[in-house]
């Protein structure tokens, strides 16, 4: 074995999942018996993850090893290895968990929002400042620590500058936001558009997502649209570590993963919908629609197509109980409040006319 010992290095692509660990320490049932031949190995050792979900145990320069240090691998490392795919399933498997629960973080009616948090980076620290003693000016070193001593003077002063124009601008764009927030919950029109431009872009989307808006002319409704995921944005395929030493995949009907899409069209608007009601007390009643780019045929062309609309009156938003958002389902929810919308028999979205922003007044 090597003087520094021998160490495994594991990580799964895609994943940002990675850990080292030294594989070469003596157990008790090994200490007395040799290992088997070719299984000595001086060195470290990685561990990837096949596009299939097998191992790949190769050395740094991703030269795989003798068979007899990858068996060895297996089973002295088993736990860390089944731990680190445990791992990879669950993220694998998050993104779909993330689409399918998009409406889990709607706020209630009335829920303060949440203002960037308190400048918090350290302000840097100034240098010590060292002084030549005797024998630095006996040889000679007094210009050279002088000279040291200004440059990181100099650097302390920008870092400084640099630091407060920082802190300034932070505290400035809070102050400006909580204000926002203060007088857009009293109606103030152009309060309300600041904050929920803000609340807006700060939604953390399991997929790109965009949202536009117009007030109705008395402020009190607003007409959203939204633009949704694409259909093939949705994740295809669930991963599983079940103790084999691989992930297991398993790929998504079509029928499942159209399901899926129009589950998360229902709750990115359902989410939406929560985040207005909540910010903006003045608003009565929403219109949000969503649509989707499609291939038209006729043209060849990419068009948006309108699949979802629905108009929502605040009483009826304040029916739900947000306790036990799972176990709201968004579509039933924008269903129950008259969404326009069609599925055709394979549960696609076909193209709707949504409604006009006449039905806010």
């Amino acid at each position: 074995m090597g003087r520094n010992g021998t160490y495994l290095n594991a990580g799964l692509p895609g994943t940002g999942l990675s850990y080292r660990e030294r594989i070469d320490r003596p157990s008790r049932s090994s200490s007395s018996q040799p290992g088997p031949a070719g299984s000595e190995y001086s060195g470290q050792v990685k561990v990837k993850v096949n596009d299939d979900g097998t191992l790949l145990i190769t050395d740094m320069d991703d030269i795989e090893l003798p068979a007899a240090v990858i068996k060895r691998v297996k089973s002295e490392m088993a736990d860390s290895i089944q731990d680190l795919l445990t791992k990879a399933a669950d993220k694998v498997n998050q993104d779909l968990e993330s689409c399918l629960g998009v409406h889990l973080l709607t706020p209630r009616p009335g829920a303060m929002p949440v203002i960037p948090a308190p400048f918090a980076i350290e302000e840097p620290t100034r240098p010590t400042q060292q002084t030549p003693g005797l024998m630095d000016r006996m040889l000679l070193r007094s210009a050279k620590i002088e000279r040291e001593a200004e440059s990181a003077e100099e650097q302390y002063r920008q870092d400084l500058a640099n630091w407060q124009a920082t802190r300034d601008a932070h505290e400035f764009e809070r102050t400006e936001i909580e204000k926002a927030f203060r007088l857009a919950a009293k109606g103030f029109s152009a309060q309300m558009e600041r904050a929920l431009d803000y609340v807006l872009s700060g939604i953390a989307w399991p997929k790109e997502t965009q949202v536009d808006y117009e007030f109705s002319q008395d402020v009190t409704g607003v007409a959203l649209d939204v633009d949704l995921p694409d259909e093939g944005d949705i994740p295809q395929r669930s991963a599983e570590a079940r103790g084999n030493g691989k992930l297991t995949f398993k790929n998504r009907s079509d029928a499942q993963v159209r399901r899926d899409f129009v589950a998360l069209c229902y709750g990115s608007l359902f989410r939406v919908v929560g985040e207005v009601f909540a910010l903006l007390p003045a608003i009565q009643k929403i219109l949000v629609s969503g649509y989707i780019q499609r291939d038209n045929p006729a043209t060849g062309t990419v068009d948006d197509q309108y699949v979802l609309s629905v108009l929502v009156a605040r009483d009826q938003w304040g029916a739900i109980d947000f306790n036990r958002l799972d176990a709201i389902d968004p579509a039933a929810t924008l269903n129950a409040c008259g969404a326009v919308v069609k599925l055709d028999r394979s549960a696609r979205f076909v193209e709707v006319t949504p409604m006009d922003m006449s039905v806010l007044n």
